[in-house]
Parts: C-alpha cells; sequence; structure tokens
C-alpha cells in the first residue's frame, strides 16, 4: 500500500513537471504580429480632409504607397500621426467615396484592397480606386489611442487636373454694330400748280347787248347830224343878215 501511495506521486510530480515546461514554452512563444491585441479604439478622420477629391489635394506618388500616377485611377494615402507606442497601428481604414452622379460607396483597407503598412514611422494605409471618387467620410480602427488620422497625401489620376480650373466665364462676343442707317433723300418741296385765273362770268340778263347797241348809235349819229345842220342854218342866217 505504501508503495502504491509513492508511486502515484511521483507520476503526479512527473506530470505536473511537464505542465509547467509546457506553459512556460507556450508563454515564451511571440505573438503572432499580424494579429492585433485584444483592446482597439475607433476613430474619425480630421475633418479638415473632407470631402475632397484626389486630384484636389496633396499631391505624392511613392512606390511603397501605391505607387502611380495611373491612367484611370487615383490612389489615397492615410496616416496615423502620434507616437507610435501610444497611437498604436492601423487594423482597418473605412471611407465613404462619392460617385459622381450615381451615389456612394463605402471601402474598407485592406479588405477591399490596397494594404496597411507599419515599416515606414508612423502607420499607413493606401488604397487604389477609380479617378475622380469623391472622399466624404472615414473611420478607422487602431491598436492604441489618437484623436484622429488624416488623409496624407493622394496621387491622382494621370491626365487629371491637380487644382480644380478656374471657372471662368468665356468672353461674350459683342453683337455687330449695324451701320448707321442714312435718313431718305429730302424730297424738294413741290411747288403748287400754277393758278390760272378763272373769268368771272356775270350773269347775262334781257337781250344781248349786241342787239341794244344798234339803235343807239343809229339815235347819236342822228342827234350830230342834226346839230351840225343847226349849226349851219344860224351861221347862215347870220351871214345874211
Amino acid at each position: 500500500m505504501r508503495a502504491l501511495l509513492v508511486k502515484l506521486v511521483a507520476t503526479g510530480a512527473t506530470a505536473g513537471a511537464f505542465l509547467v515546461g509546457a506553459g512556460g514554452a507556450a508563454l515564451a512563444q511571440p505573438t503572432d504580429p499580424t494579429q492585433p491585441p485584444a483592446q482597439v479604439s475607433n476613430i474619425d478622420i480630421n475633418p479638415g480632409n473632407v470631402p475632397t477629391t484626389a486630384a484636389a489635394f496633396t499631391q505624392n506618388c511613392e512606390p511603397n504607397l501605391g505607387g502611380g500616377p495611373f491612367p484611370d485611377q487615383d490612389v489615397w494615402v492615410f496616416n496615423l500621426p502620434g507616437n507610435p507606442e501610444t497611437s498604436g497601428q492601423f487594423v482597418t481604414v473605412t471611407g465613404t467615396w462619392s460617385i459622381p452622379n450615381d451615389g456612394t460607396v463605402t471601402r474598407t483597407i485592406p479588405t477591399d484592397g490596397g494594404a496597411i503598412v507599419n515599416d515606414m514611422g508612423t502607420s499607413k494605409a493606401w488604397i487604389r480606386l477609380p479617378a475622380g471618387w469623391t472622399l466624404t467620410d472615414a473611420t478607422a480602427v487602431i491598436t492604441g489611442t489618437a484623436e484622429f488620422f488624416v488623409l496624407t497625401h493622394t496621387c491622382a489620376a494621370s491626365g487629371q487636373p491637380t487644382t480644380p480650373p478656374p471657372t471662368t466665364a468665356p468672353p461674350t462676343t459683342a453683337p455687330p454694330t449695324q451701320p448707321p442707317t442714312s435718313a431718305p433723300p429730302t424730297q424738294p418741296p413741290t411747288s403748287a400748280p400754277p393758278t390760272t385765273p378763272t373769268k368771272s362770268h356775270l350773269p347775262i340778263t334781257g337781250t344781248s347787248a349786241g342787239s341794244g347797241l344798234i339803235p343807239m348809235a343809229i339815235l347819236g349819229i342822228g342827234a350830230v347830224a342834226l346839230g351840225a345842220t343847226l349849226i349851219a342854218v344860224r351861221r347862215r342866217r347870220d351871214a345874211e343878215s
């Protein structure tokens, strides 16, 4: 009986030593760097960075952060500022973009493309998207604590202007000047047609004037002849006496 008890104690000690050794070996194993710790934080993008298009933001095309420029894609690069020991690293970055005349979309780095880069100082994240989209909002999951993260720069698609073109109105073309209209030639004053004096026609009353003059002429001749005869007779008388 005593021998059996000693054997059981020895067996238990051996098993305990094995468990302690296995536990120590497990603790000595390094943690997987790709797995984030259990404690994480959610933060928003700096509100001064949105909304914006890639073409309107600071340009920097880096081979290790998405590369470019590309003919039909914009590269977006985010940065987690601050001390990496306290701010930690990006776990995911989720952005919301508006598509011209086609609503909005949400993309998450690295789930929907791009990558998280932690060997260039502070933690960074990048993604390539179709050209012309507008970033309107973004959030991030990080391993530490920070007030916000930033859109550090973009690499706009080639062929796009890096700054919005000025909206200047085209010059207005003045309508052609109409030649001065010449006044119609002045017509000389029209002289009134000469007025022909009209003959006054007196009313004719009674018999014709010619028929009344003949008897008067005869009487006159007769009176003259009578007077001449009387004068001649008187002179004869005076001569005889």
